[in-house]
């Protein structure tokens, strides 16, 4: 049996600390660190780290208290990950408030302009924010770790559900509204 565990678990857990290594190199090093991205990373390592750890507490043995403790762990840095974010919108709403809430006369008058939030996804939103801080599309990328062309597809999904054309029409009708 514990050998069986051992060819089991080994191959397992050098592959999870082989992607945790990975993930670190590619979130350890963001082009704007700011408070909230820095408590990503962070939270993001210790839910990673929590499940690459369950392999090795396989092998040393049947310690329940110590399992349910490290996946306690990674269960509560996603939990607060998802909080933070929704946070994140709270304290941008005003940039929200410029893209989503139109009053009743401008949605009647100018149909093709109403945004309507349902229709936008969580990742639209934060993309939207983005675009409306003027953050390039590389930029937008590297700090929600998606890739370019993944943030291009968003914009335009944002762009054909906002009713403009291109970045400068959204950027130039949602922060005229601001003024």
């Amino acid at each position: 049996m514990d050998s069986a565990r051992l060819l089991f678990t080994v191959p397992i857990a050098c592959l999870a600390f082989v992607f945790l290594w990975i993930f670190h190199k590619r979130i350890s090093n963001p082009s704007n660190p700011n408070d909230y991205i820095l408590r990503r990373i962070r939270l993001s390592m210790v839910s990673i780290g929590s499940i690459a750890l369950l392999p090795i507490l396989t092998v040393i043995g049947d310690y329940q208290w110590l399992t349910f403790t490290i996946m306690n762990a990674a269960f509560y840095a996603i939990t607060i990950i998802e909080i933070d974010r929704y946070l994140y919108f709270l304290e941008n709403k005003t940039k929200m408030y410029e893209v989503f809430a139109m009053s009743r006369e401008q949605a009647l008058c100018l149909p093709e302009t109403k945004i309507i939030y349902e229709d936008l996804t969580r990742r639209e939103i934060e993309i939207t924010l983005s675009i409306l801080s003027n953050l390039s599309y590389k930029r937008i990328a590297k700090d929600l770790f998606i890739a370019e062309s993944t943030v291009s597809k968003h914009a335009s999904n944002i762009y054909k559900k906002t009713g403009v054309k291109n970045r400068r029409q959204f950027i130039h009708r949602y922060r005229k509204k601001s003024k």
